[in-house]
């Protein structure tokens, strides 16, 4: 293959009559101040809040001018490059009912369309174009939930990338799409019984309102095909907003499991109910699992020989099976142990097996257990791998799972649950290589000296000189493990001599306690987690202060904010995508109340000093080397609102130093993991890129493979 190289030139806006290199639009500053548990906080830009008013869109137009400056001249030849490294072929596939589905991309300027097959080696069909609804908006398919008797397929979709949700159907064997919609759905699963599915509705009259403040739970719902809305069975309405569910349906479609959270007062109570399907007048939920420990978990797997089978961490930190009688309170009874690695997944399988996979810091692996629990077939991936899907349907005499790593894309295997035979299902093909690239696990320790591990990606023949370019990247948050993942942006970057580093921090999900230690009060554990990495990696000659970039989304995106605020001199690049800024405002919009018991709320004192001590927003400092900074924010995003990189930016160019750029990437049509269209997907990854290899130096290093 021959090597494309990149060079980017780098350019500066120059004032002439003011000494800072960098110069932006003037941002107004109102006079807003509040008085917190007796504390005056200043709020100059709470007028950007509003994120949709005419002032605020003039004021993006400033920071547009802003963005194309110092945007790459080489950027959409490295979005080019990027398309062409996406085209990977590999059979991602999904399972639902009798039917396997894959999403096709052919044209960059549209969203994925809909194929269905009933083997996994046949040419798939096409079903179903999401741009057929509307020409003027982006509509993408964001998933699919069939009915038990394979009929009719249930389509969630999304306009713009919103978390809003309108759910449609099609009938599977016309292949037409009905005329039932159902509305103002929002992070809710779709489940089926009978001729109808469960879902979670808000109470609001336009999705627009989770911009202008909270909305809240209307009820879990039951939707009869060919019913008006309306006309929707409430199944289940929360008590208080306090009052957090989830629900599922078994596999064998027996029972409705609800799954309740309620925290009163630092007490947590946990509650998990089941009611018997199809539903019928008269019946209520029945509560057979309760506790009040903090950190607690039950996920019911589904039935089993008049049993329900249960993962839990109760008496098991990494994870155990328990069968259980859902006639009887809490008769957890341990079916299969916990081992070393945490339970990542667990399912029943060809009607009388359960299958359990498990992902460590250096081993993952699977096994295969029968109905009395022991075990059939047990397997592992290479270290530096993760399982990442499991696909299965209820009767199939074949299981299908995923693994993947940070330089490779899903490898697909199948298991024959007759003879436990074990092979290939397809061969992924990349229009790139990573021979050369190795995943290894390092050990450092935390500012309390707290063992942390750390995933370090790099070519086999890297020298730890301390000149290595490396991209830190991390989350730390909301029980979430960090595992390896692909990400077809870091290939480049790692074949051109670069590291990626992503370490496990509390906060996360990897290990028994790492959440509780990493959240609330205890949040700065996970920020002194993350300085700690980049102190290891400077301390043992992986890379410098100057070669060193950190990049995280959500979460991640305030664990970036708040690290470079409090350890500037640590970074050259920081990269925030749709970051959590404002640590005071979060809760006042959406259902940031629900993140309450992550990160706390100004309306407890100690919660209120606490977030005031690390809020991005709150703590940019007058005069300061701040890095070269980029804040992405989406237009759509109504998980974390865009005011939270519009404060943060607008602090960072009135007060930071101005030696380094503070730029705001802003997308349109667009939601809180970005633009669902393809070739803007590429547009926006290859701007990060090019910022990230501008500000570190390494223009000329980079190359694609053509």
């Amino acid at each position: 293959m021959k090597s494309f190289s990149i060079l980017i030139f780098s350019f500066w806006i120059i004032s002439s009559a003011a000494q800072k290199p960098y110069v932006y639009p003037a941002t107004e500053k109102d006079n807003v101040t509040d008085t917190l548990w007796g504390k005056a906080v200043a709020d100059p830009y709470r007028w950007l809040e509003d994120v949709s008013s005419d002032k605020t869109k003039e004021w993006l137009k400033g920071q547009a001018r802003v963005s194309d400056a110092c945007k790459s001249r080489l950027s959409e030849s490295i979005a080019e490059h990027l398309s062409n490294y996406s085209r990977i072929q590999s059979k991602r596939i999904s399972k639902h009912g009798k039917y396997y589905f894959t999403s096709r991309v052919y044209r960059g300027n549209e969203t994925a369309s809909l194929y269905y097959s009933l083997h996994p080696d046949e040419e798939p069909k096409f079903l179903f174009d999401p741009a057929i609804l509307e020409k003027s908006d982006v509509i993408s398919i964001d998933g699919i939930s069939i009915s038990e008797d394979n009929k009719t397929l249930a389509l969630i979709l999304s306009k713009n990338g919103s978390d809003w949700k309108t759910i449609r159907f099609i009938d599977m064997e016309t292949r037409e799409l009905l005329k039932d919609s159902v509305r103002f759905v929002k992070y809710s699963p779709v489940y089926w019984s009978g001729n109808g599915i469960f879902y979670i509705q808000y109470d609001v009259k336009d999705v627009s309102e989770s911009f202008r403040g909270t909305i809240k739970i209307k009820a879990l719902q039951y939707h009869s095909i060919g019913s008006s809305q309306d006309a929707d069975i409430k199944v289940y309405t929360p008590e208080s907003l306090k009052d957090d569910f989830s629900f599922e349906v078994t596999p064998g479609y027996h029972y409705l499991i609800l799954s309740r959270k309620k925290i009163e007062n630092e007490e947590k109570e946990y509650k998990v109910s089941f009611r018997p399907l199809p539903l019928k007048e008269g019946d209520d939920f029945r509560t057979f699992l309760e506790s009040g420990k903090k950190g607690i978990y039950f996920d019911v797997i589904g039935e089993m020989n008049d049993r329900l089978l249960v993962s839990s961490n109760l008496n098991a930190s990494n994870g155990a099976i328990y069968k259980c009688d859902p006639g009887k309170m809490n008769s957890l009874e341990r079916f299969i142990p916990q081992f070393k690695e945490r339970l990542w997944l667990a399912s029943i399988i060809n009607e009388n097996k359960i299958v359990s996979l498990y992902n460590g810091d250096r081993k993952s692996f699977g096994v295969i257990f029968d109905s009395s629990g022991v075990k059939l077939k047990s397997w592992s991936i290479p270290e530096g791998f993760s399982f990442s899907g499991l696909i299965y349907s209820r009767g199939d005499s074949v299981l299908v799972y995923y693994f993947d790593s940070f330089f490779s894309p899903s490898s697909v295997y199948q298991i024959n649950l007759n003879t436990l035979f074990q092979t290939s299902l397809s061969k992924t093909i990349v229009p790139f290589s990573f021979k050369e690239l190795t995943t290894e696990t390092v050990y450092y320790y935390s500012k309390d000296s707290t063992k942390i591990p750390m995933y370090l990606t790099h070519k086999k023949d890297m020298v730890q000189d301390g000149s290595n370019p490396v991209i830190l990247y991390g989350y730390g948050g909301f029980g979430i493990s960090t595992v390896p993942f692909f990400d077809v942006g870091n290939i480049a970057f790692l074949n051109s001599g670069g590291l990626l580093a992503a370490p496990q921090l509390r906060g996360g999900g990897d290990f028994p306690g790492w959440h509780e230690q990493g959240k609330r009060l205890k949040k700065q554990n996970t920020f002194d987690d993350f300085i700690s990495a980049a102190e290891y990696l400077i301390r043992e000659k992986y890379t410098n202060p100057e070669k060193l970039a950190i990049l995280g989304g959500s979460n991640g995106g305030l664990l970036v904010g708040a690290c470079i605020t409090q350890r500037p001199d640590l970074f050259r690049v920081a990269v925030s995508q749709a970051g959590v800024l404002d640590m005071l405002r979060y809760h006042r919009y959406n259902i940031g109340y629900k993140y309450m018991d992550e990160y706390g709320s100004v309306e407890d004192s100690a919660d209120f000093e606490n977030l005031l001590r690390y809020s991005p927003v709150q703590n940019v400092k007058e005069g300061v080397d701040y890095p070269a900074t980029l804040l992405v924010a989406s237009d759509n995003d109504d998980r974390v609102s865009p005011f939270h990189s519009f404060k943060f930016i607008s602090q960072l160019q009135a007060k930071g130093s101005g030696k380094n750029p503070y730029v705001l990437y802003y997308q349109e049509k667009a939601g809180h993991s970005g633009s669902r269209v393809f070739d803007e997907r590429m547009k926006t990854k290859a701007y990060v890129c090019s910022f990230i290899y501008k500000y570190l130096g390494i223009e000329g290093r980079i190359y694609f493979e053509d």
